[in-house]
């Protein structure tokens, strides 16, 4: 069972929403791993006993309250536990958004990374084809056999809300743009016609022109805002197949060794062949020289 709410406080330049969800587990133990989920998502955990305490500093034009986006102004969220039974937990995430007033748009990204947050919390799933190196997952390990890199979809919320956000603030800037665009050249028709019927004084005529000029400026630039958001939304990264250490080795060896080298099909058989060969070649039963024993009696 979900349910959300939102209040706004224009005076102080804030707006409260609250959203719940009912996670499995204690609360001690869904306490923990919300925890790492809000540090995720660049929350600094200020207390966590009884509730979660997290804050996210504002950011980008977020600090001068003239974003689009509602991730990029700073947010206090206050996560409070609830037990509903054995083995249940009914979590409230209440937000603190230092945003004077939010559209219904905002409202469905805030309660997203709210469900981001809890979808984070819970056991991560088991992915059968590792997005490293598409080698196919036999068993329900968590990590490849062939290049060790997790196994696990929990990119996918943070992509996922990454994608809602981004998209949504391209598309208000798209509208911005279209009314700006809109009542410009509305008011520039007009202010042209009365020119050319000569009701206009000339001293007006100028102040209006300058005034639906800097519109049009206003319209261009939240047009390139505009652009700049839909394509940072779709231009998502292709992961690389080479991580950490591996890709770091690659940098500085021989591209001739590599090149003759033999790929080993799993990670376990890389790390035998570290053994020596000699281990190898001798036999299990061959006989081991022990030193020969003396006789109490020769103590004598």
């Amino acid at each position: 069972m979900k349910n959300q709410t939102s209040s706004s406080n224009n005076y102080d330049q804030t707006t409260e929403l609250y959203h719940s969800e009912v996670l499995a587990g204690r609360p001690e133990t869904v306490r923990a791993r919300l925890i790492d989920a809000m540090e995720s998502l660049g929350y600094y955990i200020i207390e966590d006993d009884p509730n979660i305490i997290g804050r996210r500093d504002a950011k980008g034009w977020g600090k001068w309250y003239s974003s689009v986006d509602v991730l990029d102004y700073g947010a206090r969220l206050t996560v409070r536990f609830r037990s509903v039974g054995e083995g249940s937990t009914r979590v409230t995430f209440d937000y603190l958004i230092k945003h004077g007033w939010l559209t219904r748009g905002d409202v469905n990204i805030v309660v997203q990374e709210a469900k981001t947050i809890a979808a984070l919390s819970k056991s991560p799933v088991i992915q059968k084809m590792c997005s490293a190196c598409e080698t196919e997952s036999t068993d329900d390990s968590r990590f490849c056999r062939k290049c060790g890199a997790p196994l696990t979809s929990e990119s996918s919320e943070l992509e996922v809300l990454r994608l809602m956000a981004e998209t949504y603030a391209a598309k208000v800037s798209v509208v911005s743009a279209a009314v700006t665009m809109a009542v410009s050249m509305i008011g520039m028709l007009a202010v042209y016609l009365l020119n050319l019927a000569g009701l206009i004084n000339p001293k007006l005529l100028l102040v209006f022109t300058t005034i639906y000029a800097f519109l049009m400026l206003f319209t261009l630039a939240t047009s390139l805002f505009g652009w700049n958001r839909l394509k940072r939304a779709l231009d998502k990264k292709t992961p690389s197949r080479q991580t950490g250490r591996v890709q770091e080795f690659n940098e500085r060896a021989d591209p001739v060794m590599l090149a003759s080298a033999k790929p080993f099909a799993s990670v376990t058989e890389g790390t035998t062949n570290l053994l020596d060969k000699d281990v190898f070649a001798q036999k299990e039963t061959e006989r081991v020289p022990v030193s020969v024993g003396r006789d109490t009696k020769d103590l004598e």
